[in-house]
């Protein structure tokens, strides 16, 4: 087997957590596993700065932190590029499209080194626009349209596109881009533990009766946990309590929300320690992810693993997970009477539901292997 040498830049890095880090963190260890060398260039402030000192194939790109989600930072001074020298990858695989995946398009032509583009994110959907930039219908509706013109333009200096899902390869095939491959992101589950209900119920306080509804995630506004916690006074009519694992900048208007609406039965976890995550996923009855802007939804394969039936939102990459398994129920992303309605069904027939088809597929094995034939096929 050739060892590749392999170039990540990414605008999202340790220590924040989401879909973008969780996924370049996998396959970097399934990779690397196999003998490839893998180094990140990642946008970051001090904290990833100090995880560099210690991670020498990681590289900060210094810049400026958004004051409203400081998790993220926009990369605008690479020093690291001279490092590019010394390594000469065979491959630079951009996991954004903004600022750091500017500067590995740059190093791509500067070294004459075959250039990927992976699509993790809908940041021309409405969600995305009105949560991070203005909730002016003309300003999402010019935004979007700028937003595309420039995606379509980056996206088109890429030797190959990878869509996480068939539902994002048919969108960005829609706006005319070519040459996209779908590879899901995987999840190494032999590394995985499973706890019992009934000791992981005891640890969190739940009791054995309690029907618990479990949102695990980054706490953002375009995921729509609104809904959820709008739907959580009929919930409590049927028995369900509702627990947000995860913490995030939208954290505090969801509590306020839940504190006016009234609700007695909304538990907020906060962060979540990764020794801890087995214990939330056995003591839960099903997961909801109410967002229809996931590229893919890496906590439905996590829930997959636990056995744990899953709240899909119709319209969106997540209900995909059903050509692999009858993992669970879709349901209107914008209702609250059917997610309390398919909430009630999952309840009634959790036993009958299946995830050995989406353990298969989604194995880091698996779709890391599909990664490597597309880094030697270009």
């Amino acid at each position: 087997m050739e060892t590749l040498k392999i170039a990540f830049y990414t605008d999202s890095y340790l220590p924040s957590r989401d879909g973008v880090v969780t996924s370049i963190m996998n396959t970097r260890k399934e990779l690397e596993r196999r003998g490839h060398e893998v180094y990140v260039f990642a946008s970051g402030g001090s904290e990833t700065a100090k995880l560099a000192k210690k991670d020498k194939q990681l590289y900060v790109i210094k810049g400026m932190q958004f004051k409203r989600y400081p998790q993220y930072t926009m990369g605008l001074v690479n020093r690291e590029s001279t490092r590019l020298m010394e390594i000469m990858p065979d491959i630079i695989h951009a996991h954004t499209p903004f600022t750091a995946g500017l500067f590995g398009y740059r190093a791509s032509i500067q070294l004459n080194s075959k250039f990927i583009g992976t699509f993790h994110t809908m940041v021309f959907s409405d969600e995305a626009i009105s949560a991070y930039f203005t909730n002016n219908r003309t300003a999402i509706k010019l935004s979007r349209f700028v937003v595309m013109r420039y995606l379509k333009w980056f996206y088109s200096k890429t030797d190959s596109i990878i869509a996480p899902t068939t539902y994002v390869k048919r969108v960005l095939e829609s706006s005319g881009l070519k040459n996209v491959n779908v590879i899901p992101t995987g999840v190494d589950f032999d590394s995985m533990k499973r706890e019992k209900r009934e000791n992981a119920r005891k640890q969190l306080g739940l009791k054995s009766k309690d029907k618990i509804i479990l949102y695990f995630g980054r706490v953002s506004k375009e995921k729509n946990i609104d809904i959820l916690i709008k739907a959580a006074k009929p919930l409590s009519a049927s028995g369900f309590k509702v627990i947000i694992a995860g913490s995030g900048p939208y954290i505090k208007e969801l509590i306020s929300l839940s504190k006016r609406i009234g609700n007695r039965n909304v538990i907020f976890a906060g962060f979540i320690k990764e020794k801890d995550i087995p214990l939330y996923y056995a003591a839960a009855d099903m997961l909801c992810n109410p967002s229809t802007f996931e590229t893919q939804g890496i906590v439905d394969l996590y829930a997959s693993f636990y056995k744990l039936p899953i709240l899909l939102p119709k319209k969106g990459a997540q209900e995909e997970l059903l050509n692999y398994a009858k993992c669970g129920e879709r349901f209107n992303a914008h209702s609250i009477r059917d997610l309390v309605e398919k909430a009630n069904v999952i309840y009634d027939n959790r036993e009958g539901y299946k995830f050995d088809g989406i353990v298969r597929e989604f194995d880091i094995k698996k779709t890391v292997d599909k990664l490597i034939a597309l880094y030697n096929k270009i």
